[in-house]
């Protein structure tokens, strides 16, 4: 609240103190004892598009996804074990077999942006199709978790 960065001191207390970011600076979030995702966007909740690999990010509804992590990274995995991935249009699928990298930055309260292995983040497009296609993060690319 004071306009300035939380950095780790010499003995390990947090403080905000800092006028910039440094490598004092700079942490990991892990989200722990949250196994389960449910993201809701702009246009609605996430869900599996019935009759596709594909993910809806437009529905009333919602459907339960679970998360790993691994080397500062997510990992989602869906239905019968299988796990989200960015397909090379930008679709994001849920069934692959091998696991795919997701990185979470917690943005705002309660928000997250979520950037794929292709380096850009998740959005929800007014169609209802959830893509990993835009450069930065937009009122599209936020997710409630």
């Amino acid at each position: 609240s004071n306009g300035r960065y939380v950095c780790t001191k010499r003995n390990g207390q947090l403080a905000a103190v800092s006028d910039a970011v440094g490598e004092d600076e700079e942490f990991t979030l892990k989200l722990i004892n949250r196994p389960m995702l449910v993201l809701r966007g702009e246009h609605g909740f996430v869900c599996y598009h019935r009759g596709s690999n594909l993910l809806d990010s437009n529905r009333s509804v919602y459907d339960v996804f679970h998360v790993g992590f691994s080397d500062g990274a997510y990992q989602i995995r869906g239905q019968g074990g299988k796990f989200w991935y960015v397909a090379s249009s930008g679709a994001v699928c849920s069934d692959g077999d091998l696991s795919e990298d997701f990185f979470f930055e917690f943005r705002e309260r309660g928000r997250v942006a979520i950037k794929g292995k292709n380096g850009r983040y998740l959005r929800g497009d007014p169609a209802g199709t959830l893509r990993a296609d835009s450069e930065s993060v937009l009122r599209a690319t936020l997710w409630e978790y």
